[in-house]
């Protein structure tokens, strides 16, 4: 009874603490960007939007597994989100010159920042409490859903796309594919995730 009593406390304190990760993010940005503007964004924010995005995401996989099981985790739009994070963050990493990458200096990123941001930190904070039922839909539901989310998936598109349009010195000819396969497929999963979450 302990264990399982440290384990959701445990559990509580990776929601809450991811959740105001991603609100610091945005802080971050919202500090920076007027000071530095969109060109010199990139080398005050980026490695911890990765390292965020990687961390956090490897860690509710394990929650996942754990609390769900092998094949209800895998099955779940919780991983795929998860994978899709990893992924990201293999794409646009640029760990040697991302103050240089032209990639990271488009609109999109910045757009991407701020709805990943409000997201997710409304997703952790969301789990830190437990809901029967049908879930209610509130006002910041909705705009998470029908507004945040939207411009969200649509900028994450855009910096895949350039990705494949900028030639960087970070891809290989089994990662542009990789990268074009993930394109073709971006949108029908992505719908169909979405359709889930509008029926759930």
């Amino acid at each position: 009874m302990a264990g399982i009593r440290f384990t959701h406390k445990l559990y509580q304190y990776y929601q809450l603490a991811t959740s105001f990760l991603y609100a610091a993010l945005l802080i971050r940005w919202l500090i920076l960007m007027p000071l530095v503007g969109s060109r010199f964004l990139p080398g005050g924010i980026h490695e911890f939007l990765i390292y965020l995005m990687l961390c956090s995401s490897l860690v509710e996989v394990i929650w996942l597994l754990r609390f769900h099981g092998l094949k209800n985790g895998l099955l779940s739009r919780t991983f795929l989100k998860d994978l899709d994070f990893i992924y990201l963050v293999r794409v646009i990493h640029f760990y040697d010159d991302y103050e240089h990458a032209l990639i990271l200096k488009n609109a999109s990123y910045s757009s991407f920042i701020i709805c990943l941001s409000l997201s997710q930190a409304y997703c952790h904070w969301c789990k830190l409490f437990k809901r029967k039922g049908v879930k209610e839909r509130t006002l910041v539901w909705k705009v998470n859903t029908f507004i945040t989310l939207p411009i969200l998936y649509l900028s994450e598109f855009a910096l895949l796309l350039l990705n494949i349009q900028i030639k960087n010195y970070h891809s290989t000819p089994t990662l542009d594919v990789i990268n074009r396969v993930v394109l073709l497929a971006y949108f029908p999963i992505l719908l169909t995730a979405y359709k889930k979450l509008l029926t759930k």
